[in-house]
Parts: structure tokens; sequence; C-alpha cells
């Protein structure tokens, strides 16, 4: 390879790229198109050859660094177009569409098997989960891919999601024992602490929802020891696990302080989120789990105040949810929300308003476990701890 025209096509990192390519045995490194890798810094593509060698050093995981390049995407020369259309399906939160793009991509002939494949499942099963509505399909797609490519770069997002699945279903123990997969996985890697700070925050979030709130805790400070930036939004989820913990302790006061701080934090990485079109839409979510959370501080404050203050404080918190995460892809902060804030429209003698928020989460969420209303009443009752 030529040096000096490497020097002048790509600078720094970028060369040493192409210096692993150039060391490729010859059997595995015949070029097969250019591709474009993203740089996870900056975001900008890296043009140059991939070959199968390269491949070979980042197919666990987006975030896989090969030395001084971390790699956050990997575009595809022969990108099918259906695949491009299931990604913009996906980002408008069109899933069914999207989904049906992805089987098609799938199928698409003289496109390399060893991603195609692969992704087209990763991204299926992330529609049916955040769709919200068939948790079976997406365990389905996600086992397929672990058992079908088990050394495919989307393992990591795989066991995650495979995870969120089962929690999503809230099947506690089949979520514990993915999320510790993925941990054991980023344990033996070498700059994945975003992946192991992300196995320990779902660890954490799921034992709190199996009320065990010291697991809780002893997860989500696991998730600070491993990720160091304070503002890195997997800290800040963390930190919002830690305020639920509080809470489970009897110690609303708390909570509401250590909420409004980060509800704070949180506000202007939220509006660049959005700006931005980020599908995966993490601090949004985390954002709406706030604000609920923040609801049910001020509902315990208000069992022991009595003060009508506190009531509509956590109305507020409710409602914040109800009117600006409606989006499938939140259902579960969503009906949390439309429960909760019906509740207080009860307790404040609002029963026209109470009940037009449990007619919407009985026909958008009937299958949540918040809704259990008796049909023709407006009761609903709240899902037990644990269930």
């Amino acid at each position: 390879m030529d040096l000096t025209l490497c020097r002048r096509a790509l600078a720094g990192a970028a060369c040493i790229l192409l210096l692993l390519l150039a060391g490729a045995p010859v059997g595995r490194a015949a070029t097969i198109g250019s591709d474009a890798i993203h740089r996870k810094a900056q975001g900008e593509p890296i043009r140059g050859v991939i070959t199968a060698e390269t491949i070979d050093g980042v197919q666990f995981g987006e975030k896989m660094s090969i030395p001084s390049v971390a790699i956050s995407q990997v575009d595809y020369y022969d990108t099918p177009e259906a695949f491009r259309r299931g990604h913009d399906r996906r980002q408008q939160g069109i899933f069914a569409e999207a989904i049906k793009y992805y089987e098609t991509a799938a199928k698409t002939p003289n496109v390399r098997k060893f991603w195609i494949e692969p992704a087209c499942l990763y991204y299926a099963g992330l529609c049916h989960l955040d769709e919200g509505v068939d948790m079976a399909a997406a365990v389905a797609k996600f086992q397929e891919l672990l058992q079908g490519y088990p050394n495919s770069r989307y393992v990591p997002d795989t066991l995650l999601g495979l995870g969120r699945a089962h929690y999503t279903a809230r099947k506690w123990e089949a979520a514990l024992a993915q999320f510790k997969k993925l941990a054991e996985l980023a344990a033996g890697k070498t700059a994945w602490e975003e992946w192991l700070g992300t196995a320990y925050l779902w660890q954490a979030k799921t034992y709190l929802d199996a009320n065990k709130p010291v697991e809780a805790m002893a997860n989500a400070k696991k998730v600070k020891d491993v990720v160091q930036d304070p503002k890195h939004d997997i800290v800040v989820q963390a930190r919002a696990v830690e305020a639920k913990v509080m809470l489970e302790q009897d110690k609303p006061k708390e909570a509401v302080d250590l909420l409004r701080a980060l509800i704070k934090d949180l506000a202007p990485r939220v509006a660049e989120e959005i700006d931005r079109s980020d599908a995966a839409a993490r601090l949004q979510r985390t954002e709406a789990q706030c604000y609920n959370a923040l609801g049910q501080a001020y509902l315990k404050l208000y069992a022991k105040s009595k003060k009508e203050e506190d009531l509509r404080e956590s109305l507020l918190a409710f409602l914040w949810t109800v009117v600006l995460y409606p989006r499938s892809q939140f259902a579960l902060e969503h009906a949390e929300a439309l429960f909760h804030a019906a509740q207080c429209f009860e307790k404040l003698k609002q029963k026209a308003r109470a009940t037009e928020l449990l007619n919407e989460l009985s026909e958008k969420y009937p299958d949540s476990p918040y809704n259990t209303r008796t049909p023709g009443t407006t009761k609903a009752g709240a899902p037990k701890k644990g269930e």
C-alpha cells in the first residue's frame, strides 16, 4: 500500500485503520468494496476498503475500538434499498413496515450475508421491542441472531435487546440472565466501559422492579464506578435508579431533590437528542422515567402531608409524560403516567379527567399491568411490586 497516498487521503487514526488492512492475510484481504466507517467522537466517515479482517475487528458491537479509531457505525457499500427504507420507517416509528423492509432486505441477492442477515434480524427485533406489543416476536428475532451468528458484531446489542424484551414482559430472571451475559462479555474486552455500565444499569432497573432495592442500588453504584463521566446518560439513568430506591426506602424528599436536579441537567441534552433525530431516544426515555419517579415522590409526600400542593406537583409530573411521550416507543412510561395521573385527578375530585385518561390507558395499552380496570368503571389498580 502507498503510505504517501494513505497520508493524503486520511489523517491520524484513519491511517492506522488502513495499515491494519494492509497487514491482513492475503487470502482474506481481497477487496470487497468501499464502505464507510464512522468514528465515534466526531461522527464523520472514514472512506476506505474494508476487508474480512477489518470486519473481524469490529464484529462485537458498534462501539468497538480498533487502535486509535473508535467505531460508531459501519455503512456497507452493498446496503440494499429495503434496508435503508427499514431504517427510515423505524425512525418514524412505523415499526410494522420497517420489519417488512428488513425481512425483504435480508433476502436481497448479491449482498454480503455476513452483515445483512444479522443486521436485519437485530433491527427487526428492535422494532418489535420498541413497538412494545409482541415481546415473543422480539425474543425470537434476537435468539435467532445469537444462534445463527454468535460472532456477529451485533451480539452485545442483541443481548441487551433480548434482556430488555424479557424486562418489558416482566420476566425478571430471564432479563437478568441476559444482562449478566452482557456484563461478562464486556468485562473481558478492552474499552468496553459503556457496555459494562449499560449491563449494570439494566440489572439495577430489573432488580428495582423485582422489588430488590439493595441489589438495585449496588448495581447503580457499579455504573458510576465503571463510567467516569458524571454527565454520561448511562450515569444519569443510574442516578435515577438511586432516586427510585430512595422512594422504596421512604425518603421522598431526598428523591425529589435528586430527581429535580437530574431533570434540570437532562433538559438541554434531551433537546439535542431530538434535534439530531436519535432513534434510540435514551435521554428522552430517561426524562420520562424521571418525571414519573418525581410524580411518585410527590405522591409519597402527599400521603404524609395531605397537602393539595404536593398532589398537584405529582399530577404535573405525570402529565409531563402523558403529554410529551405518547409514542409506542415509550409505552411503559406512558401507561404508568396515564394510570397515576388518573389517580391524582380522582383525588382532586376531577372524575371526568380521570375517566378520560383511564379510557386512553385501556384503548392504547390493553395488556399493560396498569390496565386492570373493571369494565364500566373508572377504577384501576396499580400492578403489585415484583409482578
